[in-house]
């Protein structure tokens, strides 16, 4: 339902991107920072679990802003860990409000329908997030076949089933609580799957989502809609400034896919010094004509640090050597460990911490 809140307009043209080092999957800053919100006072004191996470206390108000996907999987584990509330996803996704996720909200509020506005946020979620996650409309009005309803599916993938289960939760949540405020009225999902388990209780789940059918243990988290709902048209919809805003979005989407050479250049020189076995930061700072002080501001504003870099890297280049056929010990010698049971023990830590350096090594 919509509150009494304007809509101020977005901010007017490109900004500066800042991404991470680490060539892992990133989440625009805002994401960050209304999961932070969130779960503040639910999962914990949202200061402490930011710092915890590897993000800073007060999460920057940054525009062009990005932080690594496995910070957010970190602030799910640490809030899980101090609350064992089933409903913890859907109450922090109740913190969300209208502009607060940026570029985002301003396009799916300018689509034509709900179902556009489902297909919208599906043709342009890297703008919040790069990770593979399962995103998807299937049936609704107007498609082929309609059976009178749709189905929404939001499916967070991590790799931490828990983590996934709760904040694919908290997504769904979101989305639903989106489309209620752009539509300006209720909308009762028909079901909703979750793929956590039953709690004790679940009353108050179905009654957060105003949902007719519950379900748990889905294969992915869904929500079915009926086509009337999804037929809806958004009353404050501009076609026009919706145009404008799908070719900006669709700039800043390439402009994040474009890598930048300052850090193309530092991984390459830490690649070249972990196979010559001299490795350090001074090195390394020297090449690229900074001073180590500097490079360390300069990682820091990056939302990484010397030592998450150089982990990123091992993990990365392990992972490629390991998948096109090297030995353990060809790649031991080539990332700069000091034998093949030091790289075993970083596989072994890898493996069990995914969040330690971003994507998963391959089983040997």
């Amino acid at each position: 339902m919509r509150e009494a809140e304007s809509k101020p307009c977005p901010p007017d043209g490109p900004t500066r991107r800042q991404e991470p080092i680490g060539r892992g999957p990133t989440a625009h800053v805002s994401v960050a920072r209304l999961l932070v919100t969130g779960l503040e006072g639910k999962g914990g004191d949202g200061a402490a679990l930011a710092r915890r996470a590897g993000l800073p206390e007060q999460v920057p108000d940054n525009d062009d802003a990005r932080v690594p996907t496995d910070h957010l999987s970190r602030l799910w584990r640490l809030g899980l860990g101090a609350n064992d509330d089933p409903c913890l996803g859907v109450k922090a996704a109740g913190r969300w409000r209208f502009g607060r996720l940026r570029l985002m909200d301003y396009l799916v509020a300018n689509a034509q329908t709900v179902t556009e506005m489902f297909t919208v946020m599906q043709q342009y979620s890297a703008l919040l997030n790069t990770a593979p996650n399962e995103i998807r409309l299937t049936g609704g009005a107007g498609s082929t076949g309609s059976t009178g309803k749709g189905t929404v599916t939001y499916q967070i993938r991590s790799g931490d089933p828990d983590v996934d289960a709760m904040a694919s939760q908290y997504a769904m949540a979101t989305v639903l609580f989106r489309a209620r405020y752009v539509a300006g009225r209720e909308i009762r999902p028909l079901h909703v799957g979750l793929t956590s388990g039953p709690p004790a209780q679940h009353r108050e789940l179905a009654d957060r989502f105003g949902a007719r059918r519950l379900d748990f243990g889905a294969d992915a988290t869904t929500m079915t809609l009926a086509s009337a709902d999804l037929s809806l048209p958004l009353p404050d919809a501009d076609a026009r400034l919706g145009a404008v805003l799908r070719q900006h979005a669709a700039d800043v989407i390439a402009a994040q896919a474009r890598p930048s050479p300052w850090s193309d250049r530092l991984r390459q020189v830490i690649v070249a010094q972990l196979a010559g076995g001299g490795l350090s930061l001074r090195a390394v700072a020297r090449a690229v004509a900074l001073s180590p002080r500097s490079l360390q501001r300069r990682l820091a504003e990056e939302e990484t640090t010397w030592r998450d870099l150089v982990e990123t890297v091992r993990h990365d280049r392990a992972t490629a050597l390991l998948a096109g056929g090297a030995t353990r010990k060809e790649v031991a010698a080539r990332l700069g460990f000091s034998d093949t049971r030091a790289l075993r023990a970083a596989l072994r830590r890898w493996r069990t911490d995914p969040g330690a350096a971003g994507a998963r090594i391959p089983p040997s």
